[in-house]
């Protein structure tokens, strides 16, 4: 069986099955973790049976590649949704601040699940997964072209260079965005494509590019 692949359920209550012991997968490694979860615990929390699972899967190396995979789609997934919901059409200082909390939002998705299957497949060392730089970079290129799309706002010598550090800006921090830090974050990218016509934090202070590093 390919490494991200389930045995495709053909029957509605068959996939319901399969949708079920994926979300309780899930849930238990999120919890507690990969050598924490065991078959029998996520078919339980699923409902279902041991004979089940080993109908969609040859065992739990197969199951973690599957939810791997899974993971990430469900990151692109949020991702399209928002651009259909009308994130384009938002001014430039909307479109950094709407991006920035999407960032965070999408950094949120399976996050602990995520982290100890990663470590599982590749080691605590290794880079991410393909999945995850694929959709990365589609997250990444997106983004770009929203904010290029509102370039006569942008007052930046090079708005491609400003709007690429924008972007790998939010990518990098997107774990670490608090409240506080998210706005001020956010009044320092603006103030870096559009200069001080948007360069006030939520406590009305000018914001330098790099203080919110120091």
């Amino acid at each position: 069986m390919g490494e991200a692949a389930a045995r495709s359920p053909k029957q509605h209550r068959s996939r319901q099955t399969l949708q079920r012991i994926t979300r309780a997968a899930l849930e238990l490694i999120g919890q507690n973790g990969v050598e924490g979860t065991t078959v029998g615990a996520i078919t339980r929390r699923a409902g279902s049976s041991v004979g089940s699972f080993y109908a969609r899967f040859d065992g739990k190396s197969d199951l973690l590649h599957y939810l791997d995979e899974r993971i990430w789609e469900t990151v692109e997934q949020q991702w399209s949704e928002a651009l259909a919901d009308g994130l384009a059409d938002r001014p430039i200082n909307e479109l950094v601040r709407g991006l920035a909390r999407l960032y965070a939002d999408l950094d949120l998705v399976h996050r602990s699940a995520r982290d100890a299957i990663g470590q599982a497949l590749r080691g605590p060392w290794a880079g991410p997964s393909d999945a995850a730089l694929r959709i990365r970079a589609r997250v990444r290129e997106d983004s770009q072209r929203l904010l290029l799309a509102k370039r006569e706002s942008i007052v930046h010598s090079d708005p491609e260079l400003a709007v690429e550090t924008v972007c790998r800006t939010l990518e990098s921090a997107a774990s670490l965005f608090e409240p506080v830090s998210l706005e001020d974050l956010c009044a320092a990218l603006v103030s870096h494509l559009v200069g001080n016509r948007d360069s006030s934090s939520s406590s009305g202070a000018p914001v330098e590019f790099f203080d919110i590093w120091s």
